[in-house]
């Protein structure tokens, strides 16, 4: 998917009172359908649409606002750049813009920006464009102090600890020539033994394994923490502020431990103006042999020369001297025979066409994606009609688009029942991604979400297991997991005809018991309201002592609490009443439901009114916490935990000097106490 336009809408009103057509109503809906892919692209694993179709939706809202500039509405899908990571709660300012590249679309467009570059006195260089994470470098006196996300291309976050978790992170030196005062720019990605490995780790660690590199890679920068060995590459494109020419820029990145993108190209011509074209025709088959090792969608075109860009100059999103060329995915076409719904992990509704088996990219498939039923219907797509078929960056296979001009008079028009395909139970469909409001449809996920470890912490229990209770109707909601015997456990039917056994069944038995003490944070997280989390519940435990309390609030009382607001408060009420029969299991089950705290508990708290970040790897006696336990730490001991510095952070935990976090603080006056120190501050309540 084209990563230019990743920001939410402030507004859909139009800058001009109009008459409201329907081309302006489909246009309002394409903005809004934008946004949504937007969001699904980059924070979560279940895009809605295919790159394809998220191009076509861009070029058709701006076709509407050149015939119609009256009408536009204000927006940001053609202002800022996406490519990463939210910049929520985060504090790195990139000195010079991380922009995106603008696309060309046919070889004429390529040989033009050659010419134009020629013709300033540059040649110009390919490199791959590459499939993963912009991220930033930055090194002081040789050593690397921060790694940072391109956020919207001004402000990043700064991922500097997530990024050093990584097992074995290859093309980081961590240390480079004392003098070196630098920043790097490139892409962190899993190349193809990385996602392999990384994802076997992942699944023998009880998880669900990640469905591309993109994703995976993803997921791995947001996790607070990875109890699982990964492995990922960095590959360095750009050093901001160099003087030299591209090409002296990547023999110096070579030099100090890097891989430059230019390396990525193996027997590619890419220096000579004249051999562009046959570099991005050659590089475009070389990418889709089984032995080239990185996800790679297309091929960067870019001016040689450094002393031309600030001739050249940008926009608000892209410069003026690079360009990206995205190679077509390969297709093929075949006959609908069936539209099949699903309930996802989410409670999200897919859609998935069965087909005609074919042939794409180097496998046989007979299903893809159909994203969501805007999608079937704005493309009246049919059962019985020749469609095209292709893998969206090589893995995910999609329909694209159907051919009307093919039918023959007995395709069949697709129009869905509004109810769960499961449970029958009617869909929420006042959104484009129709939603199933029923639990129970979920029940295996939402399972593996409450026993995970920053909710109740049951070791032991991972997607198989939690299936395998749901499949033999031990459980009905996560309260029946206090109910279970060992001798239920002992008898798990797992797959292959294997049973979960007597010592696992006792294990995990033990560490049900345990749960039942956890902190009402971790009761209330593992409740899986939508819209809720773990800074969610802490923040609801922290208001409300008590489960009692919680579900006697109403809205209003709901939206006393730090960062709730109308509609996240309606839905958690929602969700407390419809959980009600299992809160009340909880309860009888012997859960902590939560305390209040007495009179003078709660004036002698260690923390009472500070605002505490924490930054780091812990060391001493929290060395065992995970982010989330020393969060709900910091809480316990009565301050309030964030994720940033400034001017009202009272107290920085700091496991190791030179991040960011810690430059802030210092800079500000903040107190700084290391790990031990803040171990005794808090005392007993470790």
């Amino acid at each position: 998917m084209t990563p230019d336009a990743r920001r939410s809408l402030p507004s859909l009103q139009p800058a001009h009172k109009c008459r409201m057509t329907t081309e302006h109503s489909s246009y309002l809906e394409d903005i809004r359908l934008a946004e949504q892919a937007n969001a699904a692209y980059y924070q979560s694993s279940e895009p809605i649409m295919s790159d394809a179709a998220f191009d076509a939706l861009l070029e058709r809202i701006a076709a509407f606002e050149e015939a119609h500039p009256d009408q536009v509405v204000f927006h940001r899908l053609f202002s800022a750049p996406g490519g990463g990571l939210s910049t929520e709660g985060t504090d790195v300012s990139h000195e010079v813009p991380m922009l995106s590249l603008d696309k060309v679309r046919s070889l004429d467009e390529i040989e033009s920006f050659t010419t134009s570059m020629v013709a300033l006195g540059s040649p110009v260089t390919v490199e791959p464009k590459l499939d993963g994470l912009a991220i930033s470098i930055e090194y002081r006196g040789g050593r690397l102090v921060r790694v940072s996300t391109r956020g919207d291309g001004r402000t990043g976050e700064d991922i500097t600890e997530r990024v050093r978790s990584i097992s074995n992170l290859h093309g980081v030196p961590y240390v480079v020539h004392p003098s070196v005062e630098l920043e790097v720019r490139g892409e962190l990605l899993m190349s193809k033994s990385d996602f392999a490995t990384s994802n076997a780790n992942r699944v023998a660690a009880g998880k669900t394994a990640f469905a591309n590199p993109r994703n995976a890679i993803a997921g791995t920068v947001r996790a607070d923490s990875i109890d699982y060995e990964t492995h990922a590459t960095f590959i360095a494109y750009d050093v901001p502020g160099s003087s030299e020419d591209v090409n002296a820029a990547a023999a110096h990145l070579h030099a100090l431990g890097f891989l430059p993108s230019s390396d990525l190209l193996g027997d590619v011509p890419h220096t000579a103006e004249r051999s562009v074209l046959e570099a991005v025709e050659k590089f475009g088959v070389a990418r889709e042999h089984d032995d080239y090792p990185y996800p790679t969608d297309g091929i960067v075109i870019k001016a040689v020369r450094a002393d031309i860009r600030p001739k050249l100059g940008s926009t608000s999103r892209a410069p003026r001297w690079a360009m990206a060329y995205k190679y077509e995915a390969k297709k093929a076409t075949t006959v609908l025979r069936d539209i099949v719904m699903d309930v996802g992990r989410t409670g999200n509704i897919s859609f998935t066409g069965v087909f005609d088996p074919v042939h794409v990219d180097g496998s046989t498939i007979a299903r893809a994606t159909l994203h969501n039923f805007a999608f079937i219907h704005d493309r009246d797509i049919r059962i019985g009609d020749t469609v095209e078929v292709y893998k969206a960056n090589d893995v995910i296979p999609r329909i694209s688009r159907s051919f009307p001009e093919l039918r023959e008079g007995s395709e069949q028009p697709y129009d869905p029942e509004r109810v769960s395909p499961k449970s029958g139970s009617p869909l929420d469909t006042s959104e484009v991604i129709w939603r199933s409001t029923d639990p129970a449809d979920s029940l295996g996920s939402w399972v593996s979400y409450a026993v995970s470890r920053d909710c109740l912490d049951i070791e032991g229990i991972g997607g198989e297991i939690a299936a395998a209770l749901v499949e033999s109707e031990l459980i009905g909601d996560i309260a029946d997991l206090f109910g279970l015997t060992v001798d239920e456990l002992t008898a798990l039917q797992l797959s292959e005809g294997r049973t979960l056994g007597a010592r696992n069944a006792a294990k995990i038995h033990a560490q049900i018991e345990t749960a039942k003490t956890r902190p009402l944070a971790r009761v209330i997280t593992a409740l899986g309201i939508r819209r809720s989390g773990r800074t969610f519940g802490r923040r609801l435990a922290a208001h409300f002592h008590t489960m009692a309390a919680l579900r006697a609030a109403g809205v209003d009382d709901l939206q006393q609490v730090e960062g709730v607001g109308p509609e996240r408060a309606r839905l958690f009420r929602e969700g407390l009443d419809r959980l009600a029969p299992v809160l009340d299991k909880l309860a009888a089950a012997g859960v902590n439901m939560g305390a209040e705290p007495d009179a003078d508990d709660r004036g002698a708290r260690p923390l009472n009114g500070m605002t505490v970040v924490v930054t780091g790897a812990m060391t001493g006696a929290l060395s065992n916490l995970s982010r989330n336990e020393m969060n709900e730490l910091i809480e316990r001991a009565g301050g309030k935990a964030s994720g940033s510095v400034s001017k009202k952070t009272s107290l920085l935990v700091c496991g190791e000097e030179g991040s960011s976090k810690w430059k802030k603080a210092t800079d500000l006056g903040v107190r700084i106490v290391t790990p031990e120190e803040f171990a005794i501050m808090v005392g007993d309540l470790v």
